[in-house]
């Protein structure tokens, strides 16, 4: 079985971002590969694996905080578009992968983030995308070749519940310190529903 290491950006409580990666992460482990999560930052690292366990609910045998130091592994998982370079400049010979679920370019408004993000791609590393349209993307723009898998759902977590009551509402996710998130857009739908379906 191969040894995977992953190079995860700082945690954020329930980012689904975080736990599909970590899911992933955690069905290769069970499948019998040895991976070792890499969590951007500092920290002890006799915490890491239980910070992971209360936040998402997957147990990780070797979890360590920072990237640098990183020891050599079969394949090496980007997963956030600043991982890419890292991953692509790690001084042991492996199969150098970036696990894509976004157009992360797209976050920012044009600057330098917004290219670098773009310029990741072009790091010669293997995309695995979520879904095909990442996938089309990145053959169209860039000429880069990727594999994808459909979306999924874990029907243990996201499922009907039964016994709750329902009523007429509007779920709306208000980030403002999100600029993709288009918070003022929003805020000026929701008047137009009220405006429209008062009830």
């Amino acid at each position: 079985m191969a040894a995977i290491a992953w190079f995860i950006p700082q945690l954020i409580q329930g980012s689904g971002g975080h736990r599909t990666i970590l899911a992933h992460a955690h069905a290769l482990e069970v499948s019998g590969h040895d991976c070792t999560i890499y969590l951007e930052g500092s920290g002890e690292h006799s915490r890491a694996s239980a910070l992971i366990e209360k936040l998402f609910g997957y147990k990780f045998a070797n979890v360590r905080y920072g990237w640098r130091g990183a020891t050599k592994a079969d394949v090496a998982v980007a997963t956030v578009w600043y991982s890419a370079a890292f991953v692509r400049d790690l001084p042991f010979d492996c199969i150098k992968c970036y696990f894509v679920q976004d157009y992360e370019a797209l976050f920012n408004p044009m600057g330098d983030a917004y290219l670098l993000a773009e310029n990741s791609y072009r790091y010669g590393l293997i995309p695995i995308t979520i879904g095909r349209w990442l996938k089309h993307e990145l053959a169209k723009r860039f000429q880069v070749p990727a594999f994808h898998f459909d979306f999924g759902a874990d029907h243990s977590i996201y499922k009907v519940l039964p016994e709750v009551q329902r009523s007429l509402s509007v779920c709306f996710i208000y980030q403002p310190d999100k600029l993709r998130r288009c918070s003022r857009l929003g805020i000026e739908a929701l008047g137009i529903v009220k405006h429209k379906r008062p009830e």
